[in-house]
């Protein structure tokens, strides 16, 4: 297999089955600047992976402020 970016992205979604990832982890592996870009090239051919997303709130420990976890 390509030793591209995209295809390095699937490999790591194929080794993590069932799992929720953190966008943050998917930069590790994707390259901070381009891992949005490479899940939505792992959607479409040649890879035809269905990834979903979910994103969650969290409170910072202040309480006074949150931050949201994009999770594929």
């Amino acid at each position: 297999m390509s030793d591209s970016r995209a295809a390095l992205v699937a490999e790591f979604f194929k080794s993590q089955p069932e799992r929720w990832i953190d966008g943050r982890e998917l930069a590790n592996v994707g390259g901070y600047a381009g891992w949005r870009t490479r899940i939505s090239d792992v959607r479409r051919a040649p890879f035809n992976l269905h990834i979903e997303n979910r994103q969650r709130r969290v409170k910072a420990s202040d309480g006074r402020c949150s931050y949201v976890i994009s999770e594929y």
